[in-house]
């Protein structure tokens, strides 16, 4: 193969110093050029094939390319040669994508398109362990990583007349390949779905027309009614315009206050915003994950890298939702019963419902029927298969929020585990809630009950299941690991946290009109206690990616049980201390108007990142470097984009 790395170099010299070739008669070679030609061809041009119009057609690349036309150096050129940096993990590699698909060649034997297939290259166990020993991981440390790269299946692009059926070409490839890898124990495989030429690309059907319709027509009653709005007076506006005008709707976004009322928290935007850009930014590292990069091992380092604790621990953020969440429901509700003296159940859940589902149904139609049009690439049928046709599948559980018992490994939306989750919780809450307003001491008795039963479950599962600490796996198959599937996302793993946030709404409405003074020395004692617990729980998430650690199953048990807990009690004296005028600066920063107009979209936020960050990687033409610098860079990308999408 060292011949065949030189290959493209030798042809684009040749190409340059010959006349353009017109005809289809062969370039007079020397020995050696000849020789690396037949070399080329019995490599790239497909032998045997049982389509006659496929054998056709690679007769006559062969005979193009002997010849130097353009559109046959350009199939050829669209393949992949061996690429540098295999034993960094350069496993993938893309070929030339755009100029496959962009190939046309008018023959006697009808017409010649590109079409990209990406082989698969599946390595033993064995081999994989070979190569990882290459980059100094340990046989101890072997069994941990192993998880990381078994499904890192190596890529091989090639670009063959768009003729040649998936049979034909993994014969052929399949062939070439296994006798240049004579020794490895490796297979090839390839996906019907990983073969894209022109012909085959996405068309827009009725069912999408249809959908850009009904999105159409909220912006044409919006800017309508915004242009009715600006030449009517404001103060009288009708219904039509107070609802659709994007003028107002803005003005209600922008405008300091909008939308306060009693037991309003403004400093509650900022924790969301930065919640929320913790959120986009760590799913901008799963997306470096998922997909391919040219240092896959460097990837191995940097888990066991302190910077890499700030990410994967960041995760635990997410409890800060759930707990807010539950403050916010609680409060909402005894707001709720003590004006009405009743509790009505139908409309304490149908609003919520309606509330939060009819966004979520909005973007679920966009998922299942034009998202495959935001761009093509090598992976747009990972993306289909992974993340659009889950929603297509189980769009009804996405809508009912019951995805985390019945799809848990096909998630529409893989982010809106969160959202069933928390809907979860809140079909819940009454259970917890009526009785704190009816019988006081039973429902004091039963939410600590509810509280140990939650964490119990925690520990149980944790116990039972010998889950081995990672608060994250750090995985290309992330979603389909069963620790994501049937702990991190389960309902009655995550309840713990919801449950403090019922109790301390709670407490926080019933000393609502009470003044609790807190000395400065106390006051400075529980915030440096709160801060040291929360970054303990962080920071000590790192100790279960390490080599050196040592399973230990209560320990590990303990920390998957209590670590949440234990991070949300922090974020809850951050809450109490700002909401009676001792957060201080935190408090300021926290409920700056800025954080107030974005705290207004962070639903939004929440819906649509997913689209930018998978479809961005989607329709990418080659992988990524991983570091910290690039992924963080392309995580502010995203922020800027979907702030201005959400907004």
């Amino acid at each position: 193969m060292n011949a065949l790395e030189i290959i493209p170099f030798l042809l684009l010299f040749i190409r340059t110093i010959i006349c353009t070739n017109t005809t289809t008669n062969p370039v007079k070679l020397t020995m050696k050029q000849g020789l690396l030609i037949n070399q080329i061809l019995s490599v790239y041009a497909l032998d045997n094939a049982e389509n006659d119009l496929c054998r056709n057609h690679t007769k006559r690349f062969k005979i193009g390319l002997r010849a130097f036309e353009p559109w046959a150096l350009q199939m050829f050129d669209s393949s992949s040669k061996l690429q540098a940096g295999v034993l960094l993990g350069n496993l993938v590699d893309y070929g030339s994508f755009s100029q496959c698909l962009g190939i046309y060649k008018d023959t006697e034997q009808g017409p010649i398109y590109g079409k990209h297939c990406l082989l698969q290259l599946r390595l033993s166990k064995n081999l994989m362990r070979k190569i990882l020993s290459y980059h100094n991981v340990s046989e101890k440390r072997f069994d941990k990583v192993y998880v990381s790269v078994e499904k890192s299946y190596p890529g091989w692009s090639v670009c063959v007349p768009h003729s040649c059926s998936r049979e034909d070409i993994l014969r052929h490839f399949n062939r070439t390949i296994m006798e240049m890898a004579e020794g490895l124990e490796l297979s090839v495989s390839l996906n019907e779905r990983h073969c894209n030429s022109a012909l085959n690309q996405p068309v827009m059907g009725t069912s999408q027309y249809v959908v850009l319709s009904f999105l159409s027509v909220f912006i044409i009653l919006g800017l309508t009614a915004a242009l009715i709005d600006f030449q009517s007076d404001q103060e009288n506006a009708s219904l039509f315009v107070d609802t659709f005008s994007a003028l107002k709707n803005m003005r209600r976004v922008m405008r300091e206050g909008a939308g306060k009322k009693e037991m309003d928290f403004d400093f509650i935007n900022g924790l969301r915003i930065f919640s929320s850009g913790s959120v986009v930014i760590g799913h901008r590292y799963i997306m470096y994950i998922m997909f391919p990069v040219i240092n896959q091992l460097e990837e191995l380092d940097w888990i066991v890298q302190f910077s890499s604790t700030l990410v994967l621990g960041s995760t635990i953020t997410v409890d800060s939702f759930f707990m807010t969440s539950g403050m916010l429901v609680s409060i909402g509700f005894f707001e709720h019963v003590t004006k009405t003296g009743s509790f009505n159940p139908a409309l304490f859940y149908l609003h919520r419902y309606l509330r939060i589902t009819a966004p979520l149904a909005v973007v679920i139609l966009f998922y299942v029927s034009t998202v495959q049009f935001l761009g093509s690439g090598p992976l747009q049928e990972y993306v289909y298969t992974n993340h659009q046709k889950p929603c297509q599948d189980y769009w009804w559980a996405a809508l009912l929020h019951v995805q985390a018992y019945v799809n848990p490994t096909a998630l529409c939306i893989y982010q809106n585990w969160y959202l069933s989750t928390d809907m979860a919780f809140y079909f819940f809450s009454p259970v917890v809630l009526y009785p704190l307003w009816r019988w006081p001491r039973f429902g004091y008795a039963n939410i600590a009950l509810l509280f140990v039963s939650a964490t119990a479950s925690s520990f149980y599962f944790a116990w039972v299941r010998g889950y081995n600490g990672e608060i994250l796996p750090v995985t290309n198959q992330l979603f389909q690991t069963r620790y994501f599937s049937e702990y991190y996302i389960q309902p009655h793993t995550r309840a713990a946290t919801y449950i403090i946030g019922l109790g301390f709404g709670y407490f926080v409405f019933h000393t609502k009109d009470r003044k609790i003074v807190v000395s400065k020395w106390w006051n400075m004692a529980l915030w440096i206690g709160s801060l040291v617990v929360m970054a303990t729980t962080v920071f000590s998430s790192g100790i279960f990616y390490l080599e050196s650690h040592e399973y230990d199953k209560l320990a590990t048990s303990c920390f998957l049980a209590f670590s949440r807990t234990a991070w949300t009690i922090g974020v809850v004296w951050i809450m109490w201390s700002c909401m009676h005028g001792y957060g201080g600066i935190v408090n300021d920063f926290l409920s700056a108007h800025v954080f107030r107009v974005l705290g207004r979209i962070t639903y939004a936020i929440f819906l649509l990142h997913s689209i930018v960050q998978l479809y961005k990687n989607a329709a990418g033409k080659a992988p990524l470097t991983f570091s910290n610098m690039n992924v963080i860079y392309d995580a502010f990308a995203d922020l800027f984009t979907v702030f201005i999408i959400a907004f």
